[in-house]
């Protein structure tokens, strides 16, 4: 091995242990500074900062949402035949009673078919009449062949009891007064068949004015309808409050069941508020609950919870019994609340930012005063409950009084157990 190749070899090496020692020292050198960084408390000022005091007491657990009011009542009002716009009298937003008159329609043919129902309602009334005559006409033709009758029978009896004196002195033959006798039977037996006749027939007279007057009755309901039905041509509200929908024009055809108008109750009012799915679930039907609107508070209570979920909410109708303000109306904009339950003696706080309801969360504590210009914040592992509005209920992690920082913490890394804080 020549000289130059040993120096080489040994300038090699010299040049790798100097590489190594650069890498490890590089290496030492961001260790430390890492190390450095991590335990460096980072300074914050306090007025940057949002923070809360815990409380102790009553913790009213309330649910929010916000929605509309809604009309309590509504009415649909929808074409009763066919029929033409003659007229609108009044618009939506319009406030009306029952006997508002909305439009008016026409229906030639309808007005036609009023006429000859009430022509043929008064056809069979006269006839109606006509057989009243003629039954009181047979009733005295019967009377009178009775009266005819019991009068011959009078004269048969008066001559028997009469022959029936002198039979004995042998002016009437025995023969004459069984002929009497006879007769007087006869004339009995025809007065009580045609006695008997007049009472079958005032039965047959009785059924035949009955059937009469059925058919009379069906006439008077087919006209009744009829004229309800033109009548309905002038379309009115049925129902005090507002007109909300007016979906057809001057001039423009309708067919029997077109919608023609919405009438909604303005003074009876029901708020339907959207609340979170995963909150709905707390809620009962008869619970107390209030909404906002203009800066009033209505007392209502939950009458109806509907079981569909949209863009994850369900809508919750509450029935408002409080007195409303003067500007409450149908599709009004309004916040509102149900009063779930109330827990006793809980702690509770300002809802921290990213935090909810039964998670538990790392949270800065502040603790005590490092100097007269400067606080410490320890980060500690808070266990939230309930969550109400903008407040939310503490399980364990802290006590009544102590102050927590409720900002976004994202910013610093968990890893930083203190901060400082420059008051």
């Amino acid at each position: 091995m020549d000289l130059t190749t040993t120096l080489h070899k040994k300038t090699t090496a010299s040049k790798k242990r100097n590489v190594l020692l650069t890498v490890v020292v590089l290496v030492t050198l961001l260790l430390l500074l890492g190390f450095s960084s991590i335990n460096k408390h980072p300074q914050v000022e306090l007025s940057t900062l949002r923070i809360a005091e815990v409380k102790q007491g009553d913790f009213k657990v309330n649910i929010a949402g916000y929605g509309r009011l809604k009309a309590k009542y509504q009415r649909l009002l929808t074409s009763q035949n066919q029929a033409i716009v003659d007229s609108i009298k009044l618009y939506p937003g319009a406030k009306v009673t029952e006997d508002s008159v909305i439009m008016t329609l026409s229906a030639p043919q309808l007005e036609q078919d009023v006429i000859n129902a009430k022509l043929e309602l008064a056809r069979q009334n006269a006839e109606f009449n006509q057989q009243i005559i003629a039954h009181k006409s047979q009733l005295l033709e019967h009377d009178a062949q009775i009266a005819l009758l019991m009068s011959e029978l009078e004269n048969a009896q008066l001559r028997a009891t009469a022959e029936q004196k002198l039979i004995d002195k042998g002016i009437v033959s025995a023969l004459d007064f069984k002929r009497s006798q006879l007769a007087v039977r006869q004339l009995e037996q025809r007065v009580a068949i045609e006695k008997t006749r007049q009472t079958h027939l005032k039965s047959m007279q009785v059924e035949r004015m009955k059937i009469s007057k059925d058919l009379i009755t069906q006439y008077q309901h087919n006209f009744a309808m009829i004229q309800k039905r033109f009548e309905h041509l002038t379309v009115r509200a049925g129902l005090n409050g507002v007109l909300q929908t007016l979906p057809v024009e001057i001039g423009q055809s309708l067919t029997a069941g077109t919608q023609l108008a919405v009438i909604g109750s303005d003074q009876q009012l029901v708020a339907q508020l959207r609340v979170q799915q995963n909150q709905a679930d707390q809620i009962a039907i008869g619970m107390e609950a209030s909404i906002q609107t203009s800066g009033h508070s209505i007392a209502a209570k939950v009458i109806r919870i509907d079981p569909v979920i949209t863009e994850g909410r369900v809508m919750v109708e509450l029935d408002l019994i409080g007195e409303l303000p003067a500007n409450a109306r149908p599709d009004l904009t309004v916040e509102g609340k149900v009063h779930v339950k109330n827990i006793s003696n809980a702690l509770y706080v300002e809802q921290p930012s990213h935090v909810y309801g039964f998670t538990e969360k790392n949270i800065y504590v502040l603790s005590h005063a490092t100097s007269d210009s400067q606080l410490t914040a320890q980060l500690t592992t808070l266990e939230f409950g309930t969550l109400s509005g903008n407040k939310v209920e503490i399980v364990k992690g802290v006590k009544r009084g102590d102050n927590i920082i409720i900002s976004d913490i994202s910013q610093w890394s968990e890893s930083q157990q203190q901060l400082l804080i420059n008051q």
